[in-house]
C-alpha cells in the first residue's frame, strides 16, 4: 500500500513536469529580463499584449541555399483589421472603433510615443546604435547563436552559412515592442525552416509556343519547345561562377552544352521522353585569395537590417523570470551547435525529379534534406570549388495542329428581305491532327478591335478542309484570324480582305431607272435639236402694205407653238420671227 502511494506520488510530480509551461525561447546569461522580460507558452498576459486584438507574424526566408552562401531571413508583422501602418511606420486606428469600454478615433496613435530621450539597449545589454529609440526589437536564434536587430513592423536578417553542416534547421524569432522608457513587452514567438545544401537550386521551365494547357508537359511534335533555367541565387554567391548546363533531351539527339540560361529543342518524333540537365558552376575559392590585414573597426550594421549585434553563448532554459542573470554576466565560450542526422524521406533531395518545373519562393516550405558535410576539393585543388544540380523530368510528345491556311475566298452577294447582305467563304486546311473546335475573329482594319468571334465544333473528317462563311454589312477593310485546336494543340493563321458592298437594287427597279434615263436623254436630244433649228434665221426684207389695210397684231410666240411647228415639217419657214415685217 505505501509502495502504491510512493508510485502515485511520483507519476504526479512527472505529470506536473510534463505540464509545466516552457518558454519558446532560450534564456541567455547577459539577458536583461527586466528591460526585456520572457514570457513562458500560454502566459495570459499575451491575451493584452497588443490594444485592439492580436499581433500575427509573417516569417520566411529564401532557401534552399547553396553552402558557403548568405540565407536571408524576413518577417512582417500584421496587425488586427481596425488599425494600420502608416508610411513612417507608425501603426494607427483605421476607423473609430471602442475597445475595452475605450473610444479611439481613426488615425489617432495605437501607442503614443513617449520618452524618446534614453539609450535604448539590446536584451544583453549591446547599445542599439540608432538615432531614434527602435519601434520593435527582433531576436533571431539559431545553430546555439542569436542575432539582434532594431527596426520596424517588417525587418529582414541575413547571415553566413560558412562551416554550417548540411541539413534542415530552424530559426526561432520573438518579437519585442517598445512601451515605455526602459520597457519592450513581448509580443509572441515565431519559427521559420530553412536548409544548407551543397546541390545548386534551380528551376527549370518548358514552354511551347500555342500549348492549349501550360504545365501538363503535353508537347507538340515538330515545334519548338523552350527550357529555360532559373538558378536560385539570392545573395549572388554564384555571380562569379563559370556556370555551365549539359543538356540531353532524351530522344537520342545527342548533348548539348551551353552557358545560355535558355535553349531550345524540336522533337521530330512523337512518344514519351526524359530531359535531362547537369548544371556545374565552378567557384573561385576565398581561401585563396591574399591576406588581407587585420582592422581594428568594428564591423557595421548591415544599412537594410537595423542594428544587428551576432552572439554566440550557452544557451540555458529559463524557467522562472527571477532566474535570468543580469546583462553584465560575462558571456561564455562558443558551443558547437549540435547536429542530428535527419533521413531524407525516399532519396529526395533539393533538386530531385519532377513533372513540374520546380518553384522556389521565400515562403514556400523547407524541403528536409539530411544533414552532412560538403564534399572537399577536387585533388588537383586549383582555387576553384565545384558545385553540381541536375533535374530531370518525363515529357509527352503528340502530334498536333502543325498548319492552318487560308486557299480562297469567295464574295457573294445575298438577298434577304431586309436588304442585301455581302457574304465571305473562306475556304481553310490544316495539316497535323484533324480540329475539333475551329474560331474566327473578324477584327477592323488595323487588326486590333475584335468586331465579331464566332467558334464552331467540327465533325471528324478524312481531310482537313473547312468553308467558313462570313456576313458583312458595311464595305471597308477587315482582318480575320482563324485557329483550329484540338485537346493538346493550337493553330492560327489569319488574312486582310476588302469588302465592298452590292448595290441592293432589285430587277424591276433597275428597269425603271434605265427607262427613265433613256426619256430624259430624248428630251435633250430633241431640246438640242430644236435649239440648233431657230439658231439659223434669214435677213429681213422690206414688205409693202396696200393702201388701207391694217396692219396684223404681233404673233405670239413660244417654246410649244415652235415645237408644234416642227412636227408638222414646218421646221424651215421662222413662223415666229425674232422681228415682226413691219414697214420702217
Amino acid at each position: 500500500m505505501q509502495s502504491t502511494a510512493v508510485l502515485l506520488v511520483l507519476l504526479a510530480a512527472a505529470s506536473c513536469a510534463v505540464a509545466k509551461p516552457k518558454n519558446r525561447f532560450t534564456r541567455y546569461p547577459s539577458w536583461n529580463t527586466k528591460m526585456y522580460p520572457i514570457w513562458k507558452d500560454g502566459d495570459p498576459r499575451y491575451k493584452d499584449s497588443w490594444k485592439g486584438g492580436k499581433v500575427t507574424f509573417n516569417v520566411g526566408n529564401d532557401s534552399p541555399t547553396l553552402t558557403a552562401a548568405k540565407v536571408t531571413f524576413t518577417i512582417d508583422l500584421e496587425f488586427p483589421h481596425n488599425q494600420k501602418v502608416q508610411p513612417n511606420g507608425e501603426v494607427v486606428w483605421a476607423e473609430d472603433c471602442i475597445v475595452n469600454g475605450t473610444k479611439y478615433q481613426r488615425s489617432e496613435s495605437v501607442y503614443p510615443t513617449h520618452n524618446k530621450d534614453w539609450e535604448c539597449v539590446f536584451p544583453d545589454g549591446t547599445p542599439v546604435k540608432k538615432d531614434k529609440r527602435p519601434d520593435y526589437v527582433f531576436v533571431w536564434k539559431t545553430w546555439g547563436q542569436y542575432w539582434q536587430v532594431a527596426d520596424g513592423s517588417s525587418s529582414s536578417l541575413t547571415i553566413s552559412t560558412d562551416d554550417i553542416p548540411l541539413g534542415s534547421y530552424t530559426m526561432d524569432i520573438v518579437i519585442y515592442h517598445y512601451r515605455s522608457k526602459e520597457r519592450f513587452i513581448p509580443l509572441g514567438y515565431a519559427s521559420t525552416q530553412f536548409s544548407i545544401t551543397d546541390q545548386i537550386p534551380f528551376a527549370v521551365s518548358l514552354d511551347q509556343v500555342n500549348d492549349i494547357v501550360v504545365g501538363d508537359m503535353r508537347f507538340i511534335q515538330n515545334r519548338a519547345i523552350s527550357f529555360s533555367i532559373a538558378l536560385h541565387d539570392p545573395s549572388e554567391y554564384l555571380s562569379n561562377a563559370d556556370i555551365t548546363f549539359n543538356w540531353d533531351f532524351g530522344d537520342e539527339s545527342g548533348a548539348l552544352i551551353s552557358r545560355e540560361l535558355t535553349v531550345t529543342h524540336t522533337y521530330i518524333k512523337s512518344g514519351s521522353f526524359k530531359p535531362h540537365v547537369v548544371v556545374q558552376a565552378v567557384i573561385p575559392d576565398k581561401a585563396c585569395d591574399l591576406p588581407v590585414e587585420p582592422t581594428t573597426k568594428a564591423p557595421g550594421p548591415t544599412p537594410d537590417q537595423g542594428t544587428t549585434v551576432k552572439a554566440a553563448s550557452n544557451p540555458e532554459e529559463d524557467n522562472t523570470e527571477d532566474e535570468a542573470s543580469a546583462a553584465s554576466s560575462p558571456q561564455l565560450p562558443h558551443e558547437t551547435a549540435t547536429v542530428s542526422k535527419t533521413p531524407s524521406p525516399a532519396g529526395l533531395d533539393v533538386t530531385s525529379s519532377s513533372k513540374r518545373a520546380v518553384t522556389l519562393t521565400g515562403r514556400a516550405a523547407v524541403i528536409v534534406v539530411a544533414k552532412r558535410d560538403a564534399g572537399d576539393n577536387p585533388s588537383d585543388n586549383d582555387c576553384v570549388i565545384y558545385r553540381y544540380g541536375s533535374f530531370c523530368t518525363s515529357i509527352e510528345v503528340v502530334e498536333g495542329i502543325e498548319k492552318v491556311e487560308i486557299v480562297q475566298m469567295d464574295n457573294a452577294v445575298m438577298k434577304t428581305p431586309e436588304a442585301d447582305k455581302n457574304a465571305l467563304d473562306l475556304t481553310v486546311t490544316c495539316q497535323g491532327s484533324f480540329p475539333k473546335e475551329v474560331c474566327s475573329v473578324i477584327l477592323d482594319a488595323e487588326c486590333l478591335r475584335p468586331i465579331h468571334t464566332m467558334c464552331n465544333m467540327v465533325e471528324p473528317s478524312g481531310a482537313c478542309q473547312l468553308v467558313l462563311r462570313h456576313i458583312f454589312n458595311d464595305s471597308g477593310v477587315y482582318c480575320i484570324n482563324v485557329s483550329m485546336a484540338d485537346d493538346v494543340s493550337l493553330a492560327v493563321t489569319s488574312t486582310k480582305v476588302t469588302v465592298e458592298m452590292g448595290s441592293g437594287l432589285s430587277s424591276s427597279s433597275t428597269v425603271a431607272l434605265l427607262l427613265g434615263v433613256l426619256g430624259l436623254a430624248l428630251a435633250v436630244g430633241i431640246v438640242a435639236y430644236t435649239y440648233r433649228l431657230f439658231k439659223s434665221h434669214r435677213p429681213l426684207k422690206e414688205a409693202v402694205v396696200p393702201a388701207g389695210a391694217q396692219l396684223k397684231p404681233p404673233q405670239t410666240c413660244s417654246g410649244a407653238a415652235a415645237f408644234w411647228q416642227l412636227l408638222k415639217g414646218q421646221g424651215a419657214v421662222d413662223s415666229c420671227p425674232l422681228l415682226q415685217d413691219r414697214t420702217v
